[in-house]
């Protein structure tokens, strides 16, 4: 029995990083996984890593900043599976740069995977996790919530919007039957780590002495776990919360 048997999962940002770490872990706890992600690749590798688990999927092609492929992944999940019982906003990028070199550019980009496409994503699936009932949204923010974090101002400001949304959805929706939490990561090494820091072994040593009292950098499955907890029956009357996976990071300074 796995923690995660009977549930169908729709996961963004599924291509890589912890989008991918959570669709794999759903799929070995016994969860049927739509995986979402804009590249084909990527979406297609995480698909063999979940069939090399023993577990069942497909991949939709879906960038969450185009409303039209947001209705088609919800379509195709629905023709596959006939049902979602969980959904799991993941998909995010960063621009990490000073604050007087953010240009409106930046802003739009982050504004629309990052906040709009999570809020896009929560009200086409919505009305099917409330007609299922017994169902859950996880949204993926960041310890930059709470925790000032340099060069990623327009990133941590779209986490704390949907960090706040997610708890007043609660008002609305966990009466309807679907429950709502976030996931704050810390440091986690994934594709989005800076360039500078995933090249210099230098650079990540002092960052585990400077930032993570467990001594080391996070990896998805370490955010994997915990999604897969809020998002089991064992999390039941559990929504609401923001849950901090970071190493102790908001612990230092």
């Amino acid at each position: 029995m796995g923690r995660m048997d009977g549930k169908i999962a729709v996961v963004t940002g599924a291509g890589s990083g912890i989008g991918r770490g959570i669709a794999v872990m759903f799929a070995k706890e016994g969860a049927k996984v739509v995986c979402a992600s804009r590249g084909v690749q990527a979406g297609n590798e995480t698909l063999e890593m979940i069939k090399a688990v023993g577990g069942e999927g497909i991949f939709v092609s879906t960038d969450v900043s185009d409303k039209d492929a947001i209705k088609n992944l919800h379509k195709v999940a629905l023709e596959t599976y006939g049902n979602v019982t969980t959904l799991v906003n993941s998909a995010g990028i960063l621009v990490h740069k000073p604050f007087l070199e953010h240009n409106d550019d930046d802003l739009q980009k982050v504004y629309d995977t990052n906040f709009k496409g999570y809020v896009w994503m929560m009200q086409e699936f919505m009305p099917t996790l409330v007609k299922h009932g017994h169902s859950s949204i996880l949204n993926v923010a960041s310890i930059s919530v709470s925790k000032p974090e340099t060069n990623a101002y327009m990133y941590g400001a779209m986490k704390a919007g949907i960090d706040i949304m997610t708890r007043n959805l609660v008002r609305e929706f966990s009466c309807q039957g679907v429950r709502l939490n976030v996931v704050c990561p810390g440091p986690v090494n994934t594709n989005m780590t800076p360039q500078e820091v995933k090249d210099s072994p230098e650079i990540q040593a002092q960052m585990c002495r400077d930032v993570c009292p467990v001594g080391r950098l996070g990896i998805p499955d370490d955010i994997a776990y915990a999604a897969t907890w809020l998002c089991s029956d064992e999390a039941d009357w559990v929504t609401g919360s923001t849950i901090v996976v970071d190493g102790g990071a908001c612990m230092m300074g």
